[in-house]
């Protein structure tokens, strides 16, 4: 161990063994504890009590066979490890970082962009080479990943725009918007989730954004310094949202906090649009439009270490989690050819490839084509 700067990394190599291009994790409680105190000085984590400890290991101890399971099951494509989620179970992820899950929105006719584009797509193609993508966040212990999303494509149509790429505000989002579809059965309710066709009509309604450094993001903090008490939207609904968080601090609310004097200058939503499922007709937007808010069924995502995700364990149709679609490209195997999606997260840049994940293009993988969605600027 002299010399590893990488503690985690190193335990592993001592430890575990290989198995088509990845690890396979031990399972037995000796060496089990042994990773486990490699991972809480990896991730600086500490608990409150030797109870919660005890608790907290047993939890660890059955990812490790899960995140076993998942590599034998997938072959070592894509690849699943130890990350910062190790000490969560399935269902805490589920209840703590995804949404509830809920069908795609079907939106009317004339809410769909339709252009004809005869010249053929690019191989590949990414928005991060074209600086029109900020840097990647974390959403912390909070379903908030909806207004991550929106606000990635409207820090991106800011951009395309011509302007400064700029940091906007998703803590604003979060606090203040409480924008309802009724019809729809679809709300927005802050760390419970929502969706960004949704929030791109309450930034029309309120006027602007402030950026992020005057209205930083404090909600998924989970108890680290600068976490705030999330109170209720202004019109929070609580039949579609279910109760609010009991206790709120009102002194840092939206009502307390939004200051319309610091909404970026020149920046305004008119409109906002959808696109179809059709994954060619989402590439040919993506160029034209620039990085796009979708969603889709991300529970199988929270171990994703690197390559292309790809499953038969996912649904098309029951959506938990908003990211944001930056690029595509091809990876090309001894055998075969996959095309796939370059996506944008909200778990940090630990996660993943840097906080990005790549999904296979072409078959609704995890219905990531179902609600596809930009926000339209205005002068």
């Amino acid at each position: 161990m002299a010399g590893c700067l990488n503690y985690l990394v190193c335990f592993l190599a001592v430890t575990a063994v290989s198995f088509a291009k990845t690890w396979m994790y031990p399972e037995d409680i000796d060496r089990g504890m042994y990773l486990f105190r490699a991972w809480k000085y990896e991730h600086g984590i500490s608990y409150p009590s030797m109870r919660v400890e005890n608790r907290k290991f047993k939890v660890f101890m059955e990812n490790l066979k899960h995140i076993n399971k998942l590599n034998v099951l997938h072959k070592g494509s894509p690849e699943f490890a130890l990350n910062h989620f190790a000490d969560m179970s399935p269902a805490e992820f589920r209840s703590t970082i995804l949404m509830p899950k809920r069908v795609p929105p079907k939106f009317e006719s004339e809410r769909y962009i339709r252009r004809e584009q005869v010249d053929p797509l690019p191989e590949s193609f990414d928005w991060r080479s074209k600086n029109m993508v900020t840097s990647v966040k974390d959403q912390g212990s909070a379903g908030s990943c909806w207004a991550f999303s929106t606000i990635g494509n409207l820090e991106g149509q800011w951009a395309m725009a011509g302007k400064q790429l700029t940091n906007f505000s998703v803590e604003q989002v979060v606090d203040c918007d409480g924008m309802e579809d009724v019809k729809g059965g679809n709300a927005d309710c802050g760390v419970f989730g929502g969706w960004p066709y949704l929030a791109y009509q309450y930034i029309m309604k309120a006027g602007g954004l402030e950026t992020w450094e005057d209205y930083w993001y404090c909600s998924g903090l989970g108890g680290a310094p600068g976490t705030c008490e999330v109170c209720p939207a202004p019109g929070y609904n609580t039949s579609l949202c279910g109760p609010p968080i009991p206790y709120c601090n009102m002194s840092q609310s939206c009502v307390d906090k939004l200051d319309r004097s610091k909404f970026v200058s020149g920046f305004k939503v008119n409109t906002w649009k959808a696109i179809s499922e059709n994954e060619t007709e989402i590439a040919k937007q993506l160029i034209q439009i620039g990085p796009l808010s979708v969603a889709l069924d991300a529970e199988l995502l929270q171990f994703y270490h690197r390559g292309v995700f790809s499953t038969y364990f996912c649904s098309k149709t029951r959506l938990d989690h908003a990211v944001l679609l930056v690029g595509y490209g091809k990876e090309k195997g001894f055998f075969e050819t996959t095309d796939y999606w370059t996506v944008k997260n909200s778990w940090g840049h630990k996660w993943g490839e840097s906080g990005y994940f790549r999904i296979k293009r072409g078959d609704g993988m995890c219905g990531i084509n179902t609600a596809v969605t930009t926000g339209v600027l205005g002068a």
